[in-house]
């Protein structure tokens, strides 16, 4: 690395920074993501030549200088911020890159874990992949055909509930990953809760947690800023890459079902490139057309649009009983309270 190479926090929250660093990041065809946390780059004099952010475990918007390439300045990026997660407590990371780029950092000691299109996903640190599937490895069932279903549940519905009961009657035995990313409003801990209670009558269903590889900030984080790009349906392909690749083996998962998407386009993309690839991967896609009230599909965003504006009577007729005592308990009318609060998206 260039000696004379200065290492510097560049602040998002300044405009001229912000600025700067995105105009860099327009010379590598890179766009700043929306959720990013912490930026840094190397500087010789006033220039910028070299930069990395982070947004929770993910390091992304790379950047490298033609002219300060092969100079190890990667290798300082990464161990700048890595040193930085671990501050937090954070001693895994993943990192999403250009296909071209996969070799500097499995140089570095990054491993390889997917593509999606152009773009690779690669991870480093404790609890990896290999730790989840020896997880996934005591639910292994015997059954020769297996179902599975990844769903978020903000907040578990009448849809929901009608999903897992359809499918079940569909397969042996029907996993249910919950999305464990804590970006909804209604935390994992009690969205997972809810479809345990909801589900109890559905003797083949097996619920799981999501992890860091189905539907998470590293492998679909556009999933969640609901981001509409070019990226999404490269994300969408690493998601299922991952999926295909590392978990339906261990489980034999034949079929991976979801319920049609008629409002949020991010879903429906998702939908669309499962219906697309998983065939390919010998996994069927079985998609169920939604449940409606009044001529209105049943979603959990229509539900927190009701929570929102007291609308008692219609959510009775959206949610099971199980969530409805959930949100009359301490828990539940402090989301209640953070809903009305926050506009619905």
């Amino acid at each position: 690395m260039h000696n004379y190479l200065d290492l510097r926090d560049i602040q998002i929250s300044l405009p001229k920074e912000k600025e700067t660093l995105i105009g860099f990041l327009s010379r590598f065809d890179l766009v700043l993501d929306e959720d990013i946390e912490e930026s840094i780059g190397f500087f010789d004099k006033d220039k910028l030549v070299a930069t990395c952010s982070y947004s929770g475990k993910v390091l992304k918007c790379f950047a490298v200088d033609e002219n300060y390439r092969g100079t190890n300045i990667s290798t300082g990026l990464v161990s700048e911020m890595n040193k930085r997660l671990a501050q937090k407590g954070i001693y895994k990371t993943f990192i999403f890159t250009r296909e071209e780029n996969r070799n500097i950092f499995e140089n570095i000691g990054y491993k390889y874990l997917a593509t999606g299109k152009s773009v690779v996903l690669l991870e480093n640190g404790i609890d990896c992949i290999s730790d989840f599937q020896q997880e996934l490895k005591k639910h292994i069932s015997q059954d020769t055909l297996n179902g599975c279903i990844i769903m978020n549940c903000n907040p578990f519905t009448l849809g929901h509930k009608y999903l897992i009961s359809t499918t079940s009657k569909l397969c042996d035995r029907l996993y249910i990953f919950i999305v464990e990313e804590d970006k909804s409003l209604f935390p994992f801990k009690w969205r997972k809760k809810l479809v345990v209670e909801g589900t109890k009558d559905i003797q083949n269903a097996v619920i799981l947690d999501g992890g860091d590889y189905i539907i998470s900030s590293a492998t679909f984080p556009g999933y969640f800023i609901k981001r509409m790009d070019e990226k999404t349906q490269a994300e969408a392909l690493l998601d299922i890459d991952i999926f295909s690749r590392y978990i339906a083996p261990i489980l034999n998962i034949r079929k991976r079902f979801a319920g049609s998407e008629p409002y949020d386009p991010m879903t429906a993309t998702y939908n669309k490139v499962m219906r697309e690839v998983l065939p390919k991967k010998g996994i069927d896609f079985v998609e169920i057309p939604r449940i409606k009230v009044e001529g209105t599909a049943v979603s959990a965003s229509r539900a927190r649009e009701c929570i929102k504006n007291n609308d008692k009577k219609t959510l009775r007729e959206l949610l099971p009983a199980t969530t409805l005592d959930f949100l009359d308990t301490h828990e539940g009318r402090s989301i209640i309270a953070k809903i009305k609060g926050y506009s619905n998206d």
